[in-house]
């Protein structure tokens, strides 16, 4: 056998040996990705799907919970893309302002801002009053204040003659402000307040003035008293989406999505603007118009707190709504029994 002839079946040989090499590369190349990819679909199956709850949490999207048996829970908030477009730029987070020099027409009381998420991503409620407590001096923690003070209740569903009953989101966080739930309104942070002052010193009052004028709380702006009060997340549109009846007194309860709690720190009357210390948001700015009114729709719900022994202002008394004056106020609240009832 010539030279020639050997070296070209040596060259040959290489050849194929390389070919051989580079098919097994890659078929355990694509093995692995397969792997991987696998393992990637593993983890979006089962983490993933945890992953998701805690942002659409953090969102403040509907979420469920069971008691005797599974019960659809709303969060405090469930914006719409039209909404959540027409509000992003509210998404930007100040926690601090350099303070106002005020006139008649403008107030600004700064606080410090706390933030509910991640370990409350439904407690606005409860960080609302974290922040009122801190601004008088009060060493204040939302998740203490969450765990030991705010009354709870998962609801103590009854059912009777075709209705439904549960406790009152008036005097309960109806759910968990640590992960899901409906929310509450102001006696149940009346009661975590006192509760929490009288552990701490005293010293202060807690007042609930709901059912007040909007004026009523420009007020205590004005005389320097920050108010807890609620309206909507991004002062958009309240949507119903439960009705049910107290198991203490048997009355009529209607839940809106959407509902929020803050603090009203300032108001600018020639801008047509109030200032809100907001748990999600930080510190923001809305047209006083459409706060007027989700605070009408979110049923006037307001808290103060002021020094033991401490003036309220003079006007509160003459612009405060009667009982007849709060029923008139309701009509901007949508009539229930032209809503579909919640199945």
């Amino acid at each position: 056998m010539s030279e020639l002839r050997v070296r070209a079946i040596i060259l040959i040989l290489c050849i194929v040996v390389l070919a051989l090499v580079a098919f097994v590369f890659v078929r355990n190349d694509s093995g692995e990705s397969s792997g991987t990819t696998d393992a990637y679909a593993e983890i979006s199956g089962t983490e993933a799907a945890a992953v998701t709850e805690t942002v659409t949490s953090a969102a403040e999207t509907s979420v469920t919970f069971t008691e005797s048996e599974t019960t659809a829970v709303p969060t405090e908030t469930e914006v719409s893309d039209s909404e959540s477009e027409s509000t992003s730029a509210s998404r930007t987070i100040i926690t601090s302002r350099v303070r106002k020099e005020y006139d008649n027409n403008s107030v600004y009381i700064d606080m410090e801002n706390v933030l509910q998420l991640p370990e409350l991503p439904v407690g606005c409620e409860i960080t609302a009053l974290t922040i009122l407590l801190r601004h008088y001096g009060f060493d204040a923690e939302k998740t203490d204040l969450a765990k030991n003070y705010l009354p709870t209740s998962w609801g103590n569903v009854r059912y009777e003659d075709g209705k439904t009953y549960k406790d009152s989101f008036f005097d309960y966080f109806i759910g968990d402000p640590f992960s899901r739930g409906y929310g509450c309104f102001s006696n149940a942070i009346e009661k975590a307040a006192n509760a929490y002052i009288a552990d701490h010193g005293g010293g202060f009052e807690v007042k609930n003035i709901s059912g007040s004028h909007p004026d009523v709380l420009y007020d205590y702006l004005a005389a320097g008293t920050p108010v807890l009060c609620w309206a909507t997340d991004g002062m958009i549109e309240p949507e119903y989406y439960e009705t049910w009846y107290d198991n203490e007194t048997g009355e009529q309860l209607d839940w809106y999505l959407n509902e929020h709690c803050f603090v009203l720190a300032g108001f600018n009357m020639s801008g047509d603007i109030v200032t809100l210390n907001d748990p999600m948001k930080g510190i923001i700015d809305y047209n006083i118009n459409k706060f007027e009114t989700r605070y009408d729709q979110m049923y006037r719900q307001a808290i103060v707190i002021i020094p033991t022994g401490g003036e309220v202002p003079a006007e509160t008394t003459e612009t405060a709504y009667s009982e007849t004056e709060y029923s008139e106020a309701e009509e901007n609240i949508p009539d229930y029994e032209e809503l579909p009832e919640n199945e």
